[in-house]
């Protein structure tokens, strides 16, 4: 499951950059290198860090070199220092987690307003469907799912996933050290085949010398840039977040014909029998009307215009 890295710009989702720049994930965590993936590396760490009995591992062994994964040399390695408020021995994000669960709380941060958790079958809180989050909170959805808690199950939040994004939303510090660590040893003790943090686990390797021998590397997931937010994460039901040019949903060609259908002659006795014409006809009809009056509109725009303002009829064809 492959990290993604994040490229966005002075006033591009500054809700999003802002607070990304401040927990430093933009240092290290979120700037990884395109084709980085030794599948080598990772398999062989997971390996040795895989242990059945005792406490998880904090290092594993990888081609003799021993790569260190706890909490503190996570976050000296990623730049993320843990933040305590004062007198306090945990982050906020971490206190948070021992505290009851408050559906309404995290609904009202994560969800389009009227929306919100869908009950088990005990009645109780379960999930969170995707299209019921605010464009903010999918955004660090998608990121938590590939580079903090890595899944392959995206498509809604259970409660732990929505607490997550409620401490990131609502700006909690946290220890992103202990956090990957424990998804690391998690994923190291289960029998799931799909393994995370890849890119991570290739730099980790290599900074401790680990000197890698294979010739293909695996890439990264889509960068998450304004196009990718545009496309995959704007919610059009958000009030609260206006993206210029995001897409909605396309109406399908049958959908275009019945909207723009051929007319229907008035009487069909004073007018000859005509073969019916299929819908891929009757659509590429219309296409062909539309491009005849693109270039009548042009050749009438031409008339007094200064040369080199409007294109000639051969310049549009090309």
């Amino acid at each position: 499951m492959p990290e993604r890295k994040v490229e966005l710009y002075h006033t591009e989702f500054d809700d999003f950059k802002t607070e990304l720049e401040r927990r430093n994930l933009h240092k290290c965590l979120t700037n990884l290198v395109d084709e980085s993936i030794d599948l080598a590396l990772v398999k062989e760490f997971y390996a040795n860090l895989y242990n059945s009995d005792g406490p998880s591992p904090k290092q594993a062994r990888v081609r003799g070199h021993l790569v260190k994964i706890d909490a503190d040399n996570l976050n000296v390695f990623l730049e993320t220092p843990v933040v305590l408020a004062e007198g306090e021995t945990l982050p906020t994000y971490s206190r948070y987690c021992r505290l009851p669960l408050d559906p309404r709380e995290i609904e009202a941060a994560l969800c389009i307003p009227g929306r919100g958790f869908i009950l088990n079958a005990e009645g109780h809180s379960g999930r969170i469907l995707r299209k019921d989050l605010t464009t903010l909170a999918q955004v660090w959805s998608v990121l938590s799912y590939s580079n903090l808690t890595p899944t392959s199950h995206t498509s809604d939040l259970i409660v732990e996933r929505a607490r997550l994004n409620f401490g990131l939303v609502s700006r909690m510090d946290m220890n992103i050290g202990a956090l990957i660590y424990g998804q690391m040893t998690s994923i190291a003790q289960s029998n799931s085949s799909r393994l995370g943090f890849p890119a991570l686990i290739t730099a980790l390797c290599r900074a401790r010398g680990v000197v890698s021998d294979n010739l293909t590397f695996e890439c990264l997931s889509p960068i998450i840039n304004l196009a990718y937010i545009r496309k995959n994460c704007w919610n059009p039901d958000d009030l609260t977040v206006s993206i210029r040019g995001a897409r909605r949903t396309k109406a399908r060609p049958t959908e275009l014909l019945s909207t723009f259908a051929a007319p229907t002659p008035a009487s069909t006795s004073a007018t000859p029998s005509v073969p019916a014409q299929s819908d891929s006809q009757r659509f590429e009809a219309m296409l062909q009307s539309i491009h005849q009056g693109q270039i009548i509109l042009l050749q009438s725009l031409q008339v007094g215009a200064s040369p080199g303002f409007i294109p000639s009829v051969e310049q549009f064809l090309e």
